[in-house]
């Protein structure tokens, strides 16, 4: 199954490299490339019958959701503040926003329907670690060659898997992969304002750290993903408490203890 997981992402890659040579785009710009990978993406999630195929409808209402709307919102508003979006004309917003959808779909309909989907069969957590880490993994794509620099390919991949962890979390909650892929499209807002060459000059000078900071360095982005899909997960599961907690929360009359509630005739 793994082995299978990652030739089915190493040829997502292939796809992703082949389809720019066949549709190149400019600078930053590889929106049909991306388009391409991602139905490429939904027909392996359709042929599969996955069981994430059930998220590809509207999220489900209620409390649980909007909830979850609003942990969204804080992180996409911590990720894109400060960007010159006020530089963008109409034609960049347009053209931006196709950019930025065509990523986000690729890459969410694969990592969270594909992946997610196959890796379901043998239990949530294991369909949220893997996907996450495969997710992050893959992001070492953009590392791979003359400008590799260990550091900056850690912290992006640690962050890419925390995302992942969150956007997991987001779909369980929500019942819909399209809330995942609009929170992945706001994310990357700041590819709008990306220049390739600036990026080159900066991994062409490796960054040299002691190797505690090092390691350490992407622990709080990874917190800030990581935490609120926690919580998400514990509202998805149930809310369920571990006894302890639960004889506290009975003690501190938070909640009513099981014997004390009304019975309910029949």
């Amino acid at each position: 199954m793994w082995s299978g997981l990652i030739l089915l992402s190493l040829l997502s890659i292939g796809i992703l490299n082949f389809s720019s040579e066949i549709v190149p785009g400019k600078a930053f710009d590889s929106t049909a490339s991306f388009l391409i990978l991602g139905l490429f993406a939904f027909v392996v999630m359709r042929t599969l019958r996955v069981p994430t195929n059930i998220y590809l409808g509207m999220p489900v209402f209620g409390w649980r959701f909007f909830l979850a709307l609003v942990l969204t919102v804080n992180l996409i508003v911590v990720q894109i503040r400060g960007e010159a979006f006020s530089e963008l004309d109409t034609q960049g917003w347009i053209h931006g926003v196709i950019f930025l959808s065509a990523i986000a779909f690729a890459e969410e309909i694969f990592s969270r329907g594909v992946v997610f989907g196959v890796l379901l069969r043998h239990g949530l957590v294991v369909a949220v670690m893997g996907s996450s880490l495969i997710f992050g993994v893959m992001h070492l794509y953009g590392y791979i060659g003359e400008y590799f620099d260990p550091w900056r390919a850690y912290w992006h991949v640690v962050s890419a898997i925390a995302f992942g962890v969150f956007a997991c979390a987001l779909m369980l909650v929500t019942r819909s992969i399209w809330m995942p892929i609009l929170l992945h499209t706001f994310s990357n807002a700041g590819l709008l304002f990306t220049d390739i060459a600036e990026v080159k000059e900066v991994r062409a000078k490796p960054i040299s750290v002691d190797l505690w900071r090092g390691i350490t360095y992407p622990l709080p982005a990874f917190a800030t993903f990581v935490i609120p899909a926690l919580i998400l997960l514990w509202i998805n599961a149930g809310t369920p408490l571990h006894p302890r907690l639960r004889q506290l929360a009975i003690k501190w009359r938070l909640i009513e203890s099981e014997e004390k509630l009304p019975v309910q005739e029949s």
